[in-house]
């Protein structure tokens, strides 16, 4: 994301894409993690912007992958997600992944996530868990780029001047470690302009 964003000029509506009003999604979540916090208000305070929606403290997340649209799959099925996934996760270990060096896409905000090994192996963990619960459905997509959203464009067509000078203003901002030791499914529902989620299950990594 941070070498993209270079090469960007003209930013476009996060918001205008084709896309899924609501589904079922493995996320990464960050109630607790108070230097995370600190640095995103940091730099949303550089790049409050009236063509970005910042991304509220509570709504930082880390997306893993898409299980299913909310009308594909019902209730029971969730659950058989959520332990399927609560097994294979059980020899799966906490870690700790580096949120820094912020870029981004032509519609939104954000930051590299590193390292990329633990996170994509328990990204598999949790496709062939969703795949073993609901053998019917597509599987999640193998193409994966962590990173974490910290606002998302509003508007087309809009030069990159103005980000690329307040990002620039960031560049020297250290980056922060935040521990990872469960993940969340979760609802998700696209708004106008936000995204909205709940958790429904959490699976720990206690390994």
């Amino acid at each position: 994301m941070a070498d993209q964003f270079w090469q960007l000029d003209r930013l476009h509506n996060h918001w205008g894409r084709p896309g899924e009003r609501r589904s079922w999604q493995w996320y990464l979540t960050f109630e607790d993690c108070p230097d995370l916090h600190a640095l995103v208000a940091r730099c949303q305070a550089a790049v409050a912007f009236p063509f970005y929606d910042l991304v509220p403290v509570d709504g930082l997340h880390l997306t893993l992958g898409r299980i299913a649209r909310s009308s594909e799959i019902s209730a029971d099925q969730v659950s058989a997600v959520a332990a399927a996934a609560a097994r294979a996760c059980a020899a799966q270990g906490p870690f700790d992944i580096t949120v820094g060096a912020l870029g981004g896409t032509g519609g939104a905000l954000g930051f590299a996530v590193e390292p990329t090994e633990p996170l994509c192996q328990l990204r598999e963990t949790l496709r062939l868990a969703t795949r073993a619960a609901l053998p019917g459905l597509p599987p999640m997509t193998r193409h994966f780029e962590p990173h974490l959203s910290l606002a998302y464009c509003n508007t087309d067509d809009v030069p990159t001047a103005r980000a690329h000078a307040a990002v620039e203003t960031l560049r020297a901002l250290a980056p922060v470690t935040a521990s990872i030791t469960g993940v969340a499914l979760v609802h998700l529902e696209r708004r106008e302009r936000a995204y909205a989620w709940r958790p429904v299950a959490r699976i720990s990594l206690p390994a």
